[in-house]
């Protein structure tokens, strides 16, 4: 009897160190260490954010190609008035420009003949250039094949007999105009600087036109492009399009 009564006052005793307010002690503590750990990550986290915050932005970007290029931050519309203009003189030198050679590769290779492009407007059929007809991929699809069927009225025959060349000479592309969100007007002044063997002085054709650009997606660069799919990523690399070109010559260039 005297041991049963010692056992039962032992599991009593036992029993009584942990009732239901160590229970709610323990919980509150266990909160309480939660709780303090999710806001020292809080904190790390916070002092993580604002010292990227304070980092300069980088400016430089490596293309997969290996070259450097300057960045600015820019929302999906928008262009920098340099990227633009660059844009305009680049795509009109290589649509105006008529020389009767192609370019030789990066190994050095001699220029050869150019054997032009043949271009069918509805029944009419011309010949423009072969760096005309790359550089026409800057332009939107539904001006592009209007255009170069103008252009091919324009070029001259001598030109693919190496005869006479045709330069284009911008003297003033002003500031861009913007119209609306991801569009904008270049007013360009230059001229056309026709050379003829005959006439090594040249004739100067004035070539004074507004240039109407949008913002497009830029193609996503692929190394080892060649033919038309390499003309196409690199005339659309700056992510713009010429729309329309106002008060398009329409004389003949002889």
């Amino acid at each position: 009897m005297d041991n049963k009564y010692t056992l039962k006052s032992l599991s009593l005793r036992t029993s009584s160190r942990f009732n239901n307010s160590d229970l709610l002690g323990i919980v509150a503590i266990g909160g309480v260490l939660l709780n303090t750990g999710v806001l020292i990550t809080q904190i790390l986290l916070y002092s993580s954010y604002a010292n990227l915050s304070k980092k300069p932005v980088p400016t430089l970007v490596q293309l997969a190609s290996g070259d450097a290029i300057a960045t600015t931050t820019l929302g999906s519309k928008e262009r920098s008035p340099e990227v633009i203009t660059k844009f305009v003189s680049r795509t009109l030198t290589m649509l105006m420009s008529w020389s009767g050679t192609i370019p030789g590769d990066s190994s050095g290779a001699s220029p050869v003949s150019d054997p032009g492009v043949d271009i069918q407007v509805n029944a009419t059929r011309s010949k423009v250039t072969t760096s005309t007809y790359q550089a026409a991929f800057a332009i939107s699809e539904d001006f592009r094949k209007e255009f170069l069927g103008e252009l091919g009225k324009l070029t001259p025959s001598a030109v693919f007999a190496g005869t006479v060349k045709v330069v284009f000479v911008p003297l003033e592309i002003q500031k861009p105009i913007q119209i609306e969100p991801g569009k904008w007007k270049v007013i360009v002044v230059s001229n056309l600087l026709v050379l003829d063997q005959s006439d090594i002085t040249g004739k100067v054709i004035p070539f004074n036109k507004e240039v109407y650009v949008r913002a497009v997606e830029a193609p996503e660069f692929q190394p080892g492009l060649t033919g038309i799919v390499l003309a196409v990523q690199q005339m659309r690399a700056s992510g713009l399009e010429i729309y329309a070109i106002r008060d398009l010559i329409k004389e003949e260039i002889r």
